[in-house]
């Protein structure tokens, strides 16, 4: 079903509303980018609770804050906490994650390492004020709410796969192994080819999208039609 940016806007303050966070203040403040943001970051929590049967929990206050630019985490702002029988992890929106190569150097290498991520789902002991490392990732989502699906998108979501991880034997993904799976939904994968085995997502709303999965799959690149 394809919705209108006002019905967009109603269906998210519908689920947010099932979870006891008003979106209203959120969604004046948000261009067409950002709402397309909000929509994956509904759709994610969704996944996340039927999937693994987790809780989900907004931090501080009722309006989820967007930046205008990419920063380090900031728990003064709201994120999500995702738990489960007592192991948590929490999602913060537009982040700046350390890139593998950055942690193979050594640390700092300038503007090279770190890239954004527009949803990730981190360990909880990433330090408020600190960039997370790219093994401190177990969930990425890349929002790409463009009318048209360049392959230029793919090539940007490949090299930041290559930053979070490397090739390996498909393995089990580091949220199996903490939440362990309940009611897995559509487009649900047991196995990542990754080292670290974190998850990363594209979501985009032009389906000629679809066309571009296949070599990516094989790094476990997820690709998800989500259309408002």
């Amino acid at each position: 079903m394809k919705l209108d940016q006002a019905e967009a806007k109603k269906a998210i303050s519908t689920f947010f509303n099932t979870h006891k966070a008003c979106m209203k203040a959120t969604l004046a403040k948000s261009t067409g980018g950002k709402i397309y943001e909000l929509y994956c970051l509904a759709r994610t929590l969704e996944w996340l609770r039927f999937t693994y049967g987790a809780s989900i929990r907004l931090e501080n206050g009722t309006v989820v804050n967007f930046k205008a630019s990419p920063g380090n985490i900031d728990r003064s702002r709201s994120y999500f906490v995702v738990a489960k029988h007592g192991e948590f992890f929490e999602l913060h929106t537009d982040i700046q994650v350390q890139t593998l190569g950055a942690s193979k150097t050594g640390g700092w290498v300038g503007k090279s390492g770190y890239h954004e991520i527009d949803l990730v789902l981190i360990d909880p002991n990433v330090l408020d004020g600190d960039m997370p490392r790219h093994n401190e990732v177990a969930l990425g989502v890349e929002c790409k709410s463009n009318a048209k699906f360049e392959k230029g998108i793919v090539k940007q979501v490949l090299g930041i796969r290559r930053e979070l991880s490397l090739l390996s034997r498909p393995t089990p993904s580091r949220l199996d192994r903490v939440f362990c799976p309940t009611k897995p939904l559509g487009g649900y994968s047991p196995f990542v080819k990754a080292d670290p085995a974190s998850l990363y997502w594209l979501t985009y709303i032009d389906q000629s999208g679809d066309d571009y999965a296949g070599s990516p799959g094989y790094f476990s690149i997820e690709f998800k039609h989500w259309q408002p």
